[in-house]
């Protein structure tokens, strides 16, 4: 107890104390406003359907190819099952920049699939499902792009988190701006 008698530790605790309160209010405060700005990519607002929406969306639709696809070539079935689960793996985990990737390759491997089973002698009512499934995947990616999401990013990075000294307090608390989607 005398260590806070002295001039030195009482200054020393006065500093931990500052500091830990700084700490705890710039988590709450900015926190609490990224979570409000990473919320939208979740939920869906203002009649716009949610990214994460349209992502399941997508999901979907590879299911659907994929009942398609494995009557003709399992190995690549196989392809698109894998990258399909890589995204739902990255939905479940809430990760924005993992699904960003997942997203990306399961873009690849269906424009892949579709581009295969074009070479395939499809039955009339199996082309109808393989147009149905590429329509909506096609439709909820252009949904995905046109979303707002990042636009409130941008413009929560431009006037709240890059403005001086929010940004140097949040590294110092270990705070990280929201992660966009593009």
């Amino acid at each position: 107890m005398n260590f806070f008698k002295k001039p030195v530790g009482a200054v020393i605790c006065a500093v931990i104390l500052c500091a830990g309160i700084l700490i705890f209010n710039t988590q709450s405060k900015l926190g609490g406003e990224i979570s409000a700005v990473e919320d939208e990519f979740f939920e869906n607002a203002d009649g716009q359907r949610s990214i994460y929406s349209r992502l399941q969306e997508k999901i979907q639709a590879a299911n659907g190819l994929w009942t398609v696809l494995v009557n003709y070539d399992e190995a690549a079935a196989r392809d698109l099952e894998y990258e399909r689960d890589y995204l739902v793996w990255a939905c479940e985990d809430a990760h924005i920049s993992s699904m960003k990737y997942a997203n990306d390759d399961l873009n690849d491997e269906f424009a892949r699939v579709v581009r295969l089973l074009d070479t395939y002698e499809l039955t009339d009512r199996e082309q109808e499902l393989v147009n149905e499934y590429e329509t909506n995947f096609n439709g909820a990616q252009k949904m995905i792009d046109e979303n707002g999401y990042n636009s409130s990013v941008l413009e929560f990075m431009r006037s709240t988190y890059n403005k001086f000294p929010t940004r140097a307090l949040a590294e110092f608390a270990g705070v990280y701006p929201p992660e966009t989607f593009n």
